[in-house]
């Protein structure tokens, strides 16, 4: 494998573990995806993509961490 396609596989784990634990803790302090969207305006696509790394929302970050402490 290419040091390249290394890092993006990195990357990518990377990224689905923090979508995990967003997840989980989203999940024992009663939220959901919908609440998140909902509280910002925007979509529970645009939502996910903030939890898997595929686009950078401020306003998704402020959120969890201002609700979960992350």
């Amino acid at each position: 494998m290419k040091s390249q396609e290394k890092l993006q596989d990195n990357n990518n784990k990377r990224n689905i573990k923090r979508a995990a634990k967003i997840s989980y803790l989203l999940k024992i302090n009663g939220f959901k995806q919908i609440d998140i969207a909902n509280d910002l305006k925007i979509s529970t696509v645009a939502v996910s993509r903030s939890f898997y790394g595929l686009s950078k929302i401020s306003k998704v970050d402020n959120w969890l961490k201002e609700k979960l402490g992350i």
